[in-house]
């Protein structure tokens, strides 16, 4: 937060903040201003560290929420969509996955229509022969928007990246570039991890939105560890199933799921699964529950 409030510039005739003279993800550009994906990291540095501060009961400069406030994010409101930076020219090539990311993993809120916008636009423009982890990222945009064509095609992009005889992941889709290059295979299983089950850690609860193709079958996921609480997930493309393995020890710390639709909400018991048709939900802690149902009355 120290940092990003002493790289920020007043822009008085747009009222905001900038950040000038920095490189995004996306490696064809340098000393650019306003990068959006550094714009939305800055922002969330800023907050996390104030927020953090209140509960630690540190103090910490009050310009920090001001600057978070007013940082420059760019947008097109014309074409609904983000620019990579001030002044990118539409078409332009991206090396790697950069605006996309705003979606996944940074979850800025964003319509649906400016999340697909995003989408299209750059995959248009994104270099073919950019390095492994970029198309998975696409892959779970897509995921998120139910378009699962899409982004089946994206993921087997990475596929390109593999290298025989031994798998060996590579840099780039000719062999080139970083050997065992963990950045794709991290994307991948992100892919899997993220995309597929829609799962996104939120402050308060662990989120769920899957999309199961109808050749997958099944996806179980296991060992998933929230507040303690070790969990197993079963998807398919009618149902999912949820079990605790393992409860956490403390006291208090009892889960529960909530349907995102129909507000309905289930007590998670060792070894007891739930399930339920195949849609979005949450968990979370039911003491935190209670308490915000408490708070909520007065």
């Amino acid at each position: 937060a120290e940092f990003w409030s002493s790289r920020i510039t007043w822009n008085p005739l747009e009222e905001c903040y900038e950040i000038k003279g920095v490189m995004p993800p996306d490696e064809y550009q340098s000393d650019v201003n306003n990068s959006a994906y550094t714009a939305v990291v800055a922002k969330y540095s800023l907050q996390f560290a104030t927020e953090l501060a209140s509960h630690l009961k540190v103090t910490v400069p009050s310009e920090w929420m001001k600057i978070a406030e007013k940082i420059k994010v760019p947008y097109d409101p014309m074409k609904q969509y983000h620019p990579e930076f001030d002044g990118y020219k539409s078409g332009d090539v991206v090396k790697q996955a950069d605006v996309v990311l705003l979606g996944y993993p940074l979850i800025y809120p964003m319509s649906s229509q400016v999340r697909k916008n995003d989408l299209v636009i750059y995959e248009a423009v994104t270099d073919h022969d950019g390095p492994a982890m970029t198309w998975s990222m696409f892959a779970i945009g897509w995921l998120e928007l139910k378009n699962v064509s899409q982004a089946q095609q994206q993921l087997s992009k990475c596929y390109s990246n593999i290298q025989e005889p031994f798998k060996v992941w590579s840099e780039n889709a000719d062999g080139s570039g970083a050997v065992n290059f963990q950045t794709g295979m991290g994307g991948f299983l992100q892919t899997v991890l993220f995309g597929y089950t829609g799962f996104r850690i939120m402050k308060n609860y662990l989120h769920f939105d899957p999309t199961i193709p109808d050749d997958m079958g099944e996806l179980w996921i296991t060992g998933i560890n929230y507040l303690g609480n070790k969990l197993k997930f079963k998807f398919s493309p009618e149902k999912v199933t949820i079990d605790l393995t393992r409860p956490c020890v403390l006291q208090n710390s009892a889960l529960e799921v909530v349907l995102t639709n129909s507000g309905k909400s289930f007590l998670l018991n060792k070894d007891q699964p739930v399930s339920f048709l195949l849609q979005p939900g949450m968990i979370q802690s039911k003491c935190f529950a209670a308490s915000s149902e408490q708070s909520s009355k007065f």
